[in-house]
């Protein structure tokens, strides 16, 4: 995983902390998500670290295509 110089901006530390918070949260949670959330939680975060990787393109572009893509698997989670 490319690691970015020791971080002195204090929101840039906070996200990091966050991140690293979430993927432990993820971690535990894991087990007891279903195969088929699984698979779409799965396609969302590949499509968005996809376009993060492009150092180019606009975070509220990002945003506005990852809800469009998202929002169709979030209404039918809401649903169940």
């Amino acid at each position: 995983m490319a690691r970015v110089e020791k971080l002195s901006n204090p929101k840039d530390v906070a996200i990091c902390e966050l991140h690293r918070r979430y993927i432990e949260v993820m971690e535990a949670r894991l087990p007891s998500i279903s195969d088929e959330s699984k698979d779409h939680y799965h396609r969302i975060l590949s499509a968005l670290t996809d376009k993060l990787a492009v150092p180019t393109k606009p975070l509220g572009e990002i945003v506005g295509e990852i809800m469009s893509e998202a929002a169709p698997l979030l209404f039918q989670a809401m649903q169940r």
